[in-house]
């Protein structure tokens, strides 16, 4: 059986797949950097998964999330109850999930061991670069200006202590596949022009800091990759942060910080002079400003060398995979003119911080842990405007948020998908969100306030607040409806008391809010929103969204139910659940890739996911229609043809095409055709505790 689209697989055979994992981490992952294969048309990889962690099988599911892209490449072919083989057709980062949507729906699941699988474009490493030694016994290193550097996959990048790289200009530093650099990469002494970081190695913050050495560890440099500059790309790099201890603050990726100044030999800078201050305004520091247009104290910047113009000097972050365990540890903020692209954040704090001016953010895949917003709106921004940054394409695939953080804002709401608790007095105009995928439980919406009083701030010298003017959220969408539950509420509110020098745009005002939703089928109402100060929230407009993505053709049986024993080989929900129309229902199937077809009762609204279905042998019940997901007809792509095996070849040998079974291995050939681009993965939780992979 043929299970949707067959897509031809095209382009050279894909690296050997080298394997990470963290060990003794709440929620471990394993990951797994692939290269897809290129070629005219591009290319394919067909992977099999095979799972031998505890509790885990197919019973109740599988996914390969982001599943409103992956379910496009068809049906998951399922081999027993711990393994499945399925296509990716597409670089980006998938999560290969034999879990029960209880882990995810329940505040009992703070997270789950998982497997990530990284494909990535092809990339090559110049034969001129020097390999950077790991036998250093100094605190921190100087990489350039003017050189290109690799780290190699055979060093052992551990010196038992944190230690830093400082970059310069016009520096390259690449990684080996499999080099695993226990460092930091910073340069906020200064801005640079023309640095490169890239490669499918790992970066891992493993020590602690020391405090305050300005350049290495001060609150500047509280970040894994952190540098002030122009012309900075960071491309591939797996970046994780293991150190045991649970409160290590900081970022995973941050240029050009608009909330940090640079750094003072004399005077370290401290986060805390941005925290819970006098009232109305403390008198500032005159920290020097980097590339922001006034320095701390709002005195004007005049130095702007070196920093970005417009999304052609601008940062580039692309392909970066940010996975941290630590209490207050945040994901990527790319700064002015950044672009992120095609990345993913799996943090337990903010995931992503567009904080600046145009900002672009497209095609990033979220894992939310047990606190913050997966997108966060700003604390304390120095004053500066802040405007026209665009997000289109975020992929929530897991929010456990609502674990620590149903008293905020104002006790009101839980840390929603989208939000903020913003003191400061920079002016944010223009942002545009577009397609905001949500494909998990998760507590709300929306929960925003603007406040004087926020714990981290930096408000005018009167004491104001800037306004959010203009923003606009064109399709955010939820597979499933909110969790309820005491403190958690979609929240809007301005600053509700400004003081009387506050006024227009730094009155504290949300003003001309748009949200085109689809909550489970529906649109979100003003009733779904907790508004406490009324008057500070103007020209709020509510739509329905409408889900670009479609749920494919279907097949519908009157009267019919389908069960184990009735046309069923697997009950994968032993209850209906209860959905707001038939779309949904097919939506659940859809995005579950070894569902097959769904009954329904149309008149209680209930939805029965099965797997394995047999129209010819379903049970006559008037109570209940079942629904089949329809094949594609055009099974085969140009050049290559389906026999009913759900496996395209080429063959280069005479006598044309020749089908191989599925899960055959990387590389192996029979009668001169070779399954291109294939990989065979086997997924295992090993004696010592770690979760790692064979190939």
């Amino acid at each position: 059986m043929v299970y949707g689209r067959v897509l031809r697989p095209t382009g050279e055979l894909s690296t050997p797949m080298r394997l990470g994992h963290t060990s003794d981490q709440k929620g471990s992952v394993t990951w797994a950097d692939l290269t897809l294969p290129e070629g005219e048309g591009g290319g394919v990889l067909l992977v099999e998964v095979t799972t031998a962690v505890s509790g885990q099988s197919t019973d109740k599911g599988f996914f390969v999330r982001p599943s409103r892209r992956t379910r496009q490449w068809g049906r998951a072919e399922l081999n027993g109850k711990k393994s499945a083989t399925f296509y990716l057709a597409e670089t980006g980062q998938y999560s290969v999930e034999f879990a029960s949507p209880e882990f995810w729906r329940t505040e009992a699941a703070l997270s789950f061991d998982s497997l990530m699988l990284f494909v990535n474009p092809k990339l090559s490493i110049p034969s001129n670069a020097k390999i950077i030694g790991d036998d250093s016994t100094a605190v921190s290193e100087d990489l350039g200006p003017n050189e290109v550097y690799v780290f190699a996959a055979d060093y052992q990048y551990d010196w038992g202590a944190d230690h830093v790289f400082k970059v310069h200009d016009n520096t390259q530093i690449y990684f080996e596949p499999g080099a695993h650099v226990k460092a930091r990469i910073v340069q906020t002494e200064k801005k640079v022009d023309n640095v490169l970081i890239s490669g499918y190695g790992v970066l891992d913050t493993h020590y602690d800091l020391e405090p305050d050495l300005v350049g290495i560890s001060d609150d500047n440099t509280h970040q894994s990759i952190g540098i002030y500059g122009k012309n900075i790309r960071v491309h591939g790099v797996t970046i994780i942060n293991t150190n045991p201890k649970c409160d290590v603050w900081g970022y995973c990726l941050n240029i050009n910080a608009n909330w940090s100044p640079i750094g003072d030999l004399a005077d370290p800078f401290g986060a805390d002079e941005l925290q819970n201050q006098a009232l109305p305004a403390p008198s500032y520091k005159p920290r020097k400003a980097h590339c922001q247009e006034k320095n701390m104290d709002d005195s004007p910047n005049t130095d702007f060398q070196n920093c970005p113009t417009s999304h052609d000097d601008g940062q580039k972050v692309t392909f970066v995979k940010c996975m941290t365990w630590q209490m207050g540890q945040d994901g990527i903020n790319a700064g002015r003119h950044g672009i992120v692209d095609n990345s993913f954040v799996r943090v337990i704090d903010d995931a992503i911080k567009p904080w600046d001016s145009n900002g672009l953010y497209t095609n990033v895949t979220i894992w939310q842990q047990t606190l913050g917003w997966p997108i966060n709106f700003g604390w304390w921004n120095w004053n500066q405007p802040d405007e026209n940054t665009r997000l289109e394409d975020i992929y929530v695939i897991h929010n456990h948020n609502w674990k620590s953080s149903a008293d905020w804002p104002e006790t009101q709401s839980g840390q929603c998908t989208i939000g903020a608790i913003y003191g400061s007095g920079a002016v944010k105009k223009g942002y545009q969100l577009k397609n905001i995928f949500v494909e998990t439980a998760a507590s709300c919406a929306l929960g925003l306030e603007i406040s004087k009083t926020a714990y981290s701030r930096h408000p005018t010298s009167e004491g104001c607040v800037g306004s959010m003017v203009d923003f606009e959220i064109d399709g955010i969408f939820f597979d499933e409806n909110f969790k309820s539950g005491t403190g958690y509420a979609n929240f809007i509110s301005g600053e509700a008391n400004p003081y009387p020098a506050c006024t227009g745009e730094l009155s504290g005002k949300v003003e001309n809010l748009k949200i085109a939703s689809n909550v489970a089928g529906k649109a979100l109402t003003e009733s779904d929103f907790v508004l406490p100060a009324g008057s500070t929230v103007t020209g709020l407009e509510l739509t329905r969204a409408k889900d670009p993505h479609t749920v494919g053709s279907w097949k519908k049986f009157d009267g019919k139910n389908a069960y184990v024993g009735s046309g069923a080989t697997f009950d994968i929900d032993d209850a209906g659940v209860a959905v707001t129309a038939l779309e949904q229902c097919k939506e659940r199937c859809h995005s579950d890739l070894s569902c097959d077809c769904v009954v329904y009762d149309s008149q209680n609204k209930l939805c029965w996911k099965r797997r394995g279905c047999v129209a010819t042998s379903f049970d006559d019940d008037a109570s209940y229609d079942a629904y089949v997901q329809q094949d594609e007809e055009d099974g085969a792509s140009e050049g290559g043809e389906d026999d009913g095996s759900g496996v395209v070849v080429v063959d280069d040998s005479e006598g044309g095409e020749k089908p191989i079974p599925w899960g055959m291995p990387l590389g192996v050939g029979i009668g001169g055709s070779v399954l291109i681009g294939a990989v065979a993965a086997f997924w295992k939780r090993r004696a010592s505790g770690r979760q790692g992979l064979l190939g």
